[in-house]
């Protein structure tokens, strides 16, 4: 398994969070296609099928610990 970004890490607890890749963009400003990028590159990553799997392994690998607020 490949290391997450900053970047990356980040994305993932916002999408832990229930956030979509708009409403992610517009909390970091960024565009919603960036923030495609990175969960993509995320799910390879994790060698994950879909998005949820990723999250799911990220809480397993302890890449996210805890939802965080917010």
């Amino acid at each position: 398994m490949k290391k997450l970004s900053c970047r990356e890490i980040e994305v993932m607890n916002y999408i832990a969070k229930g956030n979509t890749a708009k409403e992610i963009a517009r909390l970091v400003s960024l565009e919603p296609r960036t923030i495609e990028a990175y969960m993509t590159n995320a799910r390879k990553k994790l060698q994950a099928k879909n998005i949820a799997h990723a999250v799911y392994l990220a809480y397993q690998s302890n890449i996210l610990t805890s939802p965080v607020a917010g």
